[in-house]
């Protein structure tokens, strides 16, 4: 009986002792399965990090990149582009050498543009030609070059790994984008067909801001021509437009006007007095003061002016400019009675410097106003012929640019 009793225990001491094996079995299995899922967890959080990094960055480039090449505006200089280019595109595919070359259309050679990672002597010194080198094989080749191994092959400034993409357009090599030293392993395919499209809209942003630049310069050439028109009708104005140039850009500066606009007020300040081109001639050079009726046939020049420019697309906003720079900050001006701030900025601009420029200049009915009195006359049209807020503006910039030697008359007035 009692040996039954000692079985017994004993019998179950042994399956306590299986079940407890057991468990501790599965235990360890489960912990380790745990740790090898917390290791993957954190492997994959490691991999959604870099991923979000490299969106993070990608992100960065194109806001940038439409910052600095696809503005409404289109016109911030290629230079400025093509620096904030390679700063971004060098950040986001982990280059610690980046430059970006362009085309001189003279010499069809390739010329840098920008860089980073290259000292300022290499980049003022490299000049490529299309078929010469690794870099002119792969101009002139138009595709993508990725080499992760290998001799420079006498290009000294840069080894491998690295990346040239070419900038294309119209199946014309435009310039092109090498990338080297990869700061994170060799250059990835994904590395290669981010460069290529980036090069591509590079070339796009560059394409426009040449067809701009050429664009800015005829029209300047326009301008130019018709200013001298002005000048050769009407001897008043010979001189005018230069002097009132000048101010057009300190008044500009001191409100910071973007380079858009001030161009355009620039261009209004040329051409204000183009509709005189469509005056008698006995009317513009009439020794004294006009009667009414020639008063009333001067008064048609804006609106001739206007006719001649509004057709010109890049001289419509100038056009307005020209309309209505004789209109009164209190309605009582012409030609259409506009009041206030409905008369355009560039308008009431021009109008407050063309009354200086009148009131300072020799006339031959009249010398011209001592600098103290055509400031009075202006403050005392502050609120009636001229918006207040811009006589003083003008006011502080005529003092400034007095005081730094700069002449704002014809001549020196007492």
């Amino acid at each position: 009986m009692g040996s039954i009793f000692l079985i017994v225990p004993a019998a179950l001491l042994s399956a306590a002792a299986v079940f407890f094996a057991f468990g501790w079995a599965a235990r360890r299995r489960l912990q380790t399965e745990a740790s090898g899922l917390r290791k993957e967890l954190d492997r994959l959080q490691d991999e959604l990090r870099k991923e979000q990094g490299k969106a993070g960055r990608l992100a960065g480039f194109i806001s940038r990149l439409q910052h600095f090449g696809v503005s409404p505006t289109g016109r911030i200089p290629s230079r400025e582009f093509a620096e904030a280019f390679i700063d971004s595109i060098s950040t986001l595919l982990r280059a610690d050498q980046a430059v970006l070359f362009k085309i001189d259309e003279a010499t069809l050679d390739f010329l840098p543009a920008a860089g980073r990672g290259v000292s300022p002597e290499t980049l003022s010194s490299a000049r490529v030609r299309a078929g010469e080198g690794i870099l002119g094989r792969a101009a002139q080749g138009l595709k993508t070059v990725l080499v992760n191994s290998g001799d420079s092959n006498g290009d000294v400034f840069f080894t491998a790994p690295y990346l040239i993409a070419p900038l294309l357009s119209q199946s014309r090599c435009e310039g092109f984008l090498l990338l080297a030293k990869p700061s994170e392993g060799p250059f990835s395919p994904e590395a290669r067909d981010l460069a290529s499209l980036f090069a591509a809209q590079a070339a796009l942003t560059l394409g426009g801001h040449d067809l701009y630049a050429a664009r800015e310069k005829l029209c300047g050439q326009i301008v130019e021509a018709l200013t001298r028109a002005v000048e050769a009708k009407d001897a008043y104005t010979h001189g005018h437009s230069d002097r009132t140039r000048s101010l057009v850009r300190a008044v500009t500066d001191e409100i910071a006007l973007p380079e858009a606009l001030t161009r355009e007020i620039e261009y209004g300040a040329f051409l204000h007095d183009v509709g005189k081109i469509g005056i008698d001639d006995m009317i513009l050079r009439k020794p004294g003061k006009l009667t009414p009726e020639e008063y009333d046939t001067m008064k048609k020049h804006p609106a001739i002016g206007h006719r001649i420019l509004q057709n010109v697309p890049m001289l419509k906003q100038v056009a307005a400019i020209v309309l209505y720079h004789q209109e009164w900050y209190n309605g009582a001006g012409y030609p259409e009675g506009l009041g206030g701030e409905e008369i355009p900025l560039g308008a009431r601009i021009v109008q407050i410097l063309d009354a200086w420029d009148a009131m300072t200049s020799d006339r031959s009915y009249r010398k011209a106003m001592p600098k103290a009195a055509a400031i009075a006359e202006l403050r005392r049209q502050e609120g009636t012929q001229f918006d207040p807020r811009l006589v003083e503006i003008f006011l502080r910039v005529i003092d400034r640019l007095e005081r730094e030697g700069i002449p704002t008359t014809e001549r020196t007035a007492a």
